[in-house]
């Protein structure tokens, strides 16, 4: 009769001790949430007393907080909960919120430069006037979020749900919106220059008076949207979808509407 083993090796205990280690080095440190929850004078002078730590929050609990002007440049907070903080005006330059939960977080005049909001949730979000640029959104939930007079040049809102975003007079030049749901967004006034809008669900969005120079729109759907007096030169609209939408004194100078679906001639 053979009597089988569970044998364990040195290696494989090596490998689960690695393992427990790495997770616990991404968790939130409590000594800095400690110092955080004394507020923004308290923990402003931590950081610059410490300059090279990185402030340890992953999955820190901290809804409802006043974290308002608070340096939070290069933090790691992903997955943490931040639902109805109050981060205005506070420096999230590089900061790491993949995963994050910030609904009805209030970031208006926050710097998010260079930040990564991949797959965070932020519905009703209240990022009016703040800087975006170059951020990271691909996937979040931004679902009725405020983000009139944003700056979101070259940010990444790939397969992003925006649906009922408040978009209005926002910087998004060179912004990569591929495959993104837009519908019903207001964009009146939206600077898109040269963004990219390939796959996009503009179904019933509000695009007056925006900058559409050079935009990419190849297979977007614009069913119902209305252009009005937008500036759409020179952008690609290859098979998309312009079924009810409503074009009257736009600019489509060097654009092949042709090449769309549905045209609703001015």
């Amino acid at each position: 009769m053979t009597i089988e083993q569970d044998v364990t090796t040195d290696q494989d205990i090596t490998v689960e001790q690695t393992d427990l280690s790495e997770e616990k080095a991404v968790t939130a440190n409590q000594e800095h949430i400690t110092v955080l929850e004394q507020g923004s004078a308290v923990w402003n002078e931590w950081r610059n007393n410490n300059p090279d730590v990185r402030p340890e929050l992953r999955g820190a609990e901290l809804y409802k907080l006043d974290l308002g002007r608070m340096d939070l440049h290069g933090a790691d907070l992903r997955e943490a909960l931040l639902t109805r903080a109050d981060l205005r005006e506070a420096n999230l330059r590089t900061a790491d919120l993949t995963g994050a939960d910030l609904r009805e977080v209030d970031l208006r005049g926050a710097d998010l430069t260079d930040a990564v909001l991949s797959k965070a949730d932020l519905r009703s979000t209240d990022f009016r006037k703040s800087v975006l640029e170059s951020a990271n959104l691909s996937g979040a939930e931004l679902t009725g979020a405020y983000l009139d007079n944003t700056d979101l040049t070259d940010a990444n809102l790939t397969k992003a749900r925006l649906v009922g975003a408040g978009l209005k007079n926002a910087d998004m030049c060179g912004s990569h919106l591929g495959k993104a749901n837009l519908r019903k967004a207001d964009l009146r006034k939206a600077k898109l220059r040269k963004a990219d809008l390939h796959g996009a669900d503009l179904r019933k969005a509000n695009l007056h008076s925006a900058d559409l120079r050079k935009v990419n729109l190849s297979g977007a759907n614009l069913s119902g949207a209305d252009l009005r007096k937008s500036r759409l030169k020179k952008a690609n609209v290859a098979k998309a979808d312009m079924h009810g939408a409503d074009l009257r004194k736009t600019d489509v100078c060097c654009t092949d509407l042709k090449a769309a679906k549905g045209i609703k001639k001015a």
